[in-house]
């Protein structure tokens, strides 16, 4: 297995300016580094007009509302840092763009490519492989930098629905794309949207996250599904696309004699609404709210409950199921988004609709109502499936996919 050299570009790293980004590319880029690859990332954070953080930070609550996140940038980080996380040199870097949701200006997009291009000659770095995770700047980017480097291999995976890419680049969405050497999917469900747009190009891939190995328990513990009540427990933020609400009202319908229990563990901008909304219910007794944890602090709500469940929309793909798989839960995902594929429904897991009450209380019902040996045989084949999914399985198997490496 020869040195790589690989360049990533990504508008979501763990950098010393947020505490939003998701480290989902960082999980990919660690595990190359242990394998001994040189890996250098361009972390890109777009910077707006000065207005924009004036009119932001005075209308804080109604961005929040309209955007349906928490992740809204109130402060302007107008300088580039540099810095080494888990032996991933990482340069975080502003790109600016005019408003959220649009596309970065072509003059810009070229300066950055000629920058990274000028900065690779000056470190001596010529990357074997580019790739490329969330759609914008990174896709017009790597049309770019492919002129400067024309026998390197070029990858973009999409985070987003890829709807959005004819809407963005318009008329130069196909002259983007066809440029790319591969390109990557969450889940196959927005491989088959991207298919009915674009048409079936033979470089169509899917990338799937990984888990600490050590996240993996060797078999289901003892305590699981032998209890009273039946333990479920929800991992998020407490925004509105991970749809608590339904997943309480969903609780309430199934369990009128309120025989379980639920560990909600996150926070967010529906912290004070889901309180409510328990107290209605009248499920103060049935639900704890557990506030925000460290991802291995989660590992020990997860390892204690019998049932994971998250039917969250849109939800690119949700490190935390594999997580639960792991730890021997029965696991409930969404149809249609990122697990589906991963969980088999009745098979190693189970798929329900986004914001379906009744399909939901109809689950939980049938779960409650399986037997020991049945919940045993869902579960296993789920650690079975997690096991398959660890960060340095999922890391070889995306380089050899995109033929980085052959063995």
């Amino acid at each position: 297995m020869k040195n790589l050299r690989i360049l990533i570009l990504t508008a979501e790293y763990p950098n010393p300016n947020s505490t939003f980004d998701t480290p989902v590319v960082h999980y990919y880029a660690k595990e190359w580094v242990k394998l001994g690859f040189d890996v250098r990332v361009m972390h890109y954070r777009s910077v707006f007009p000065r207005v924009f953080y004036f009119f932001a930070n005075h209308c804080k609550q109604l961005l929040k509302r309209v955007f349906k996140t928490d992740f809204i940038p109130f402060e302007r980080l107008n300088s580039s840092i540099q810095y080494e996380l888990d032996g991933v040199k990482v340069v975080s870097r502003p790109i600016f763009k005019v408003f959220p949701h649009l596309k970065y200006w072509n003059a810009t997009i070229k300066k950055h490519a000629q920058k990274i291009c000028s900065e690779n000659r000056t470190q001596e770095f010529t990357p074997d492989v580019i790739l490329g995770h969330f759609l914008n700047p990174q896709l017009p980017l790597l049309y770019e930098l492919k002129k400067f480097y024309p026998e390197t291999i070029t990858s973009l995976v999409l985070h987003e629905n890829p709807t959005v890419i004819a809407g963005l680049f318009g008329s130069k969405a196909h002259l983007y794309l066809k440029s790319l050497d591969h390109i990557g999917f969450r889940f196959e469900e927005m491989k088959n949207i991207f298919i009915e747009r674009f048409g079936r190009p033979a470089n169509l891939f899917i990338c799937p996250s990984g888990i600490p190995e050590s996240y993996i328990l060797p078999s289901i513990p003892a305590h699981k599904f032998k209890t009273e009540k039946i333990s479920f427990c929800f991992v998020g933020m407490l925004i509105p696309l991970k749809n608590v609400d339904i997943l309480l009202e969903s609780l309430d319908l199934a369990f009128p004699d309120r025989n379980f229990n639920l560990k909600l563990v996150g926070t967010g901008m529906l912290r004070e609404s889901i309180d409510k909304k328990i107290a209605e219910l009248n499920l103060g007794e049935c639900v704890s709210m557990e506030g925000k944890m460290s991802r291995d602090e989660v590992q020990r709500v997860i390892s204690g409950a019998d049932v994971f469940v998250m039917v969250s929309k849109p939800e690119a793909f949700g490190l935390v199921y594999v997580e639960a798989m792991g730890k021997g839960c029965l696991t409930i995902g969404t149809i249609g988004q990122g697990i589906d594929g991963i969980i088999r429904h009745g098979e190693n897991g189970f798929l329900c609709e986004a914001r379906n009450v009744s399909s939901l209380r109809d689950l939980l019902k049938d779960i409650s109502a399986m037997t020991y040996e049945q919940k045993m045989s869902v579960a296993s084949k789920g650690l079975d499936t997690a096991s398959g999914l660890t960060d340095q399985k999922v890391a070889l198997s995306y380089l050899r996919v995109i033929k980085a490496i052959n063995d």
